[in-house]
């Protein structure tokens, strides 16, 4: 929608009729004739209604465009006041502070919601004028109006926006971002709440995949007549996309009232539908619902709170309601945030924010730091430090885990490079892989281009994988790992202990090394059955020719308890935390 600027430009024309009538007395008894043809050729042919009341606000003219657009001839609103085409969609509020501007400026400029003859509801662009006589008395009022769900081009005829759904002729989200504009605005103005729902039908991919996008279509369309004679005369309702629907309801938005209504329209959707072949469906509808201002302050704010809403009442079991939880949606935001973010880093090839750090993992017999492991750090500009355990799960969600596991491999890559240049013994670096490199045919052909350019060799990456990764693409991973494994880099089974623990399916996976879950240890060392089933696993990893790193060591109680296991490497504050690259620096130093 154009903004109030722009749309008041429009108008400029009609301007000209306050301009050349200052005096509507004057004008009609004693003004030029030329000021009485030129008034009435704006009238006939302007695109703008156009309303003169006198002082007591009855209606004394209209133009043509005014009948257009409201329906209501000369003759049928002539003596009347303009509450004829007043909608109910204001609070008395609204009009009060219409009538105390106009008495204090002698005007008023804003978007008002009229109502057709038909019981239409439309969204119009209103400026109010006060014409007074040479006594500084106010003798009229002139309203001038333009339909703003009709804008027309008055050049080319063609309606600059469309707000009609063809299928369910309900409106669309385009109208239903335009209707929450003036909505806020009024709300903010006025102190009140407006309440929006998110609604689906329920099932309606199998219903189009089991009877067709014919029948699809026509519940559609059952599904909106439904809704249209359920909600209020004063609310808007648009169909978003699919099945999904939008009421935007402008008054009586408490809780009470809002939780009234979805109840009603759970009743209502999920009654059977009887098809023209007997078939018959049922349906099961879910309803998200925001409040204003509790639950966002802004338009794209409160549509995603619904649909927050919705997509929280559909996971709670569907036909049923759900308002936004806050907690829930603050999360929701975060993530949403979260991912935003991390698509832009990765975007601009910068890894703005984004950092490695390095963890050793230690020979316990003499300190010896024989690898690192590569952890990622992102300091958010507006969140902070966050931590992998929050950011890595929302890339994997947003499919944005396989280019952030690119970027890490590319930087390690790089850096170990620069360490090999510097020094004689460099140890190898393990990286975290995702279990959606699997799916990437291309991801060892990468990898090896990856180290050819930094001037590594392949027997200097080490990649990690988790259990579960491993056991969710079972053949997929078999197939890439071992063809990884043949080019050179080494393959480490990560966090085992915590997923499908398959120890019979060990010796089917192509590895190198197995390492211990931090939770694992720490249980072992406090249980006796743990520390007998960790002793097990040890011997395990040693007949299958598998290295062996233990996770989580943070004392020298747990230390000890792997004296006698055999040679293994240690991982853990114990020893060394997660370090920035300069502090690596050190510790090659000394090797």
């Amino acid at each position: 929608m154009k903004n109030a600027t722009t749309i008041r430009e429009g108008y400029q024309p009609l301007a000209a009729v306050a301009a050349c009538a200052t005096n509507l007395t004057d004008f009609a008894s004693h003004g030029l004739h030329f000021k009485r043809q030129l008034l009435q050729h704006l009238l006939d042919h302007s695109v703008e209604s156009v309303m003169i009341t006198d002082v007591n606000g009855i209606i004394e003219r209209v133009n043509s465009a005014f009948t257009e657009i409201t329906g209501y001839t000369a003759e049928e609103v002539v003596g009347k006041t303009p509450n004829v085409v007043q909608s109910s969609r204001h609070a008395p509020e609204f009009y009060q502070q219409m009538w105390q501007e106009l008495a204090k400026t002698g005007t008023w400029n804003g978007q008002v919601w009229n109502r057709r003859k038909t019981g239409e509801v439309y969204l119009q662009w209103l400026s109010i004028n006060t014409l007074t006589d040479e006594a500084d008395q106010v003798t009229h009022r002139v309203a001038i109006g333009h339909d703003l769900t009709a804008l027309k081009s008055t050049r080319n005829g063609r309606s600059l926006f469309t707000f009609n759904d063809p299928l369910t002729q309900l409106g669309n989200r385009q109208l239903l971002t335009s209707r929450l504009d003036q909505a806020l605005a009024e709300a903010e103005r006025n102190n009140i709440g407006i309440g929006l729902m998110v609604v689906d039908i329920g099932r309606f991919r199998q219903i189009n995949e089991q009877l067709g996008l014919a029948w699809g279509d026509d519940i559609l369309r059952q599904q909106a007549r439904t809704l249209q004679a359920a909600v209020d005369e004063a609310d808007t309702l648009v169909r978003l996309q699919g099945d999904m629907f939008a009421i935007l309801r402008h008054s009586r938005a408490q809780d009470s009232a809002m939780a009234q209504l979805a109840d009603k329209l759970l009743g209502l959707m999920s009654q059977p539908i009887i098809l023209a072949d007997n078939n018959v469906v049922s349906l099961q509808p879910s309803i998200g619902i925001a409040i204003y201002p509790r639950d966002a302050t802004d338009n794209a704010g409160l549509l995603q709170a619904a649909e927050h809403a919705h997509s929280m009442a559909k996971r709670a079991g569907r036909n049923r309601f759900q308002f936004v939880d806050q907690r829930q949606h603050d999360l929701h935001h975060r993530e949403l945030l979260i991912e935003h973010s991390l698509h832009h880093v990765l975007n601009t090839m910068l890894g703005e924010g984004l950092s490695l750090f390095y963890q050793p993992q230690v020979r316990p017999t003499d300190g010896k730091v024989m690898a690192l492991e590569a952890l990622l750090r992102w300091q958010h500009p507006k969140l902070g430090p966050l931590s992998p355990a929050e950011f890595i799960p929302v890339a994997e969600q947003s499919a944005q885990s396989v280019r952030l596991d690119r970027w890490v491999i590319e930087q390690v890559c790089m850096q170990v490079a620069l360490w090999q240049q510097r020094y004689s013994q460099v140890p190898v670096v393990s990286v975290n892989l995702s279990g959606q490199q699997f799916s990437e045919k291309d991801f060892a052909d990468w990898l090896l281009a990856c180290v050819k350019r930094a001037g590594i060799t392949p027997q200097s990456i080490k990649l990690e994988v988790t259990e579960t990764s491993m056991m969710a693409h079972r053949e997929r991973s078999v197939a890439m790992l071992g063809q990884l494994r043949e080019l050179g880099f080494k393959i480490s089974l990560d966090d085992f202990g915590t997923g499908y623990s398959a120890l019979a399916c060990l010796h089917q996976f192509p590895l190198d090394e197995l390492k211990i879950d931090r939770s694992f240890m720490v249980e072992a060392s406090q249980n006796a059955r743990a520390f007998l089933l960790l002793k097990t696993i040890v011997k395990l990893a040693q007949e299958l020719s598998l290295n062996l790193v233990v996770e989580g060591v943070e004392e020298q109680a747990q230390l000890d308890l792997l004296a006698n296991f055999g040679p293994l490497m240690v991982q853990g504050y114990f020893y060394h935390r997660p370090m920035p690259v300069i502090d690596v620096a050190k510790i090659l130093d000394l090797g």
